[in-house]
C-alpha cells in the first residue's frame, strides 16, 4: 500500500546519493573474506528484509522452544509413577505437539527460501558486477547464503527467551520446567545450520546466471 501511494513523478525525479566512505569501515572490509563482505553488504542494503528474516526465525524458534517446554511438562506430570506406560491422552498430546513443530519448521523453511530468492533477484546486477570484477560464482553463492545466515543467527538467539515468554504468557500459574540444555542447543544450532543450508540451491542458481544477460537486462 505504501508503494502504491508513492508518486511516480517523485520516484523518477529522485536523485542518487553518493555513497559515504568511512575510512574505518573501508579498512575493516579489506580484511574480511569476500563471501562475508558480500553477505554483509547485501544485508545492509535491505535492512527491512533482514529484520523480516530475523523476526520470522525468532517466531519459529520461540514456537519450537514453547513446544519443548510443554512437552517437558507433559512428560514430568503424566509419565511418572506406576502407570507411566499407560497414558493415551498424554501420548496424543505429544503427537500433536510434534505435528505442530514439524509444521512450524516447514513454514520457516519455505519463508527462508522465498526471502533468499527475493535477495537473489534484487542483487543480480550487483552480483554480476562483482563477478565481472573477479569474484567466483562460489564466492557469490556463499555471500548470498551469508546474507541469510546473519539474520537467522540473530533470530535464533532471540527465539530462546521468546519461547519462554510465550509459554509463560499462556500458562496460568505453576512453575515452568525448562528442557535440557542439549535440546535448546540442538534447536539453536539446527536453526543456524538448516535454514541457511536450504538457501544454497536458490543462491547457487542465481550466482550461475549468465553474466552478460544479467548486465544487459539491467541496462535495457
Amino acid at each position: 500500500m505504501r508503494a502504491a501511494r508513492t508518486s511516480t513523478v517523485r520516484a523518477l525525479a529522485d536523485t542518487t546519493r553518493a555513497p559515504r566512505r568511512r575510512p574505518r569501515l573501508v579498512a575493516l572490509s579489506a580484511r574480511l573474506p569476500v563471501p562475508l563482505l558480500l553477505g554483509l553488504r547485501l544485508a545492509a542494503r535491505r535492512p527491512r528484509r533482514s529484520a523480516l528474516g530475523a523476526a520470522s526465525v525468532a517466531v519459529t524458534v520461540s514456537g519450537v522452544v514453547a513446544v519443548l517446554i510443554a512437552h517437558q511438562r507433559v512428560n514430568s506430570e503424566h509419565f511418572a509413577g506406576p502407570d507411566a506406560l499407560v497414558n493415551p491422552p498424554a501420548d496424543r498430546l505429544n503427537e500433536t505437539m510434534l505435528l505442530v513443530t514439524v509444521m512450524i519448521g516447514v513454514l520457516a523453511s519455505i519463508n527462508a527460501i522465498f526471502i533468499v530468492w527475493a535477495t537473489v533477484l534484487d542483487a543480480r546486477h550487483s552480483s554480476a558486477v562483482v563477478r565481472a570484477l573477479g569474484a567466483s560464482p562460489r564466492q557469490v553463492t556463499s555471500g548470498l547464503v551469508a546474507a541469510q545466515a546473519i539474520p537467522v543467527l540473530f533470530g535464533a538467539v532471540l527465539g530462546l527467551p521468546g519461547g519462554l515468554l510465550l509459554y509463560t504468557g499462556v500458562r496460568h500459574g505453576g512453575t515452568v520446567t525448562l528442557p535440557s540444555p542439549l535440546w535448546l542447543a540442538t534447536v539453536l544450532l539446527g536453526t543456524v545450520v538448516i535454514i541457511p543450508a536450504l538457501t544454497i540451491l536458490p543462491a547457487r542458481t542465481g550466482a550461475h546466471r549468465s553474466l552478460a544477460n544479467s548486465l544487459q537486462a539491467e541496462t535495457t
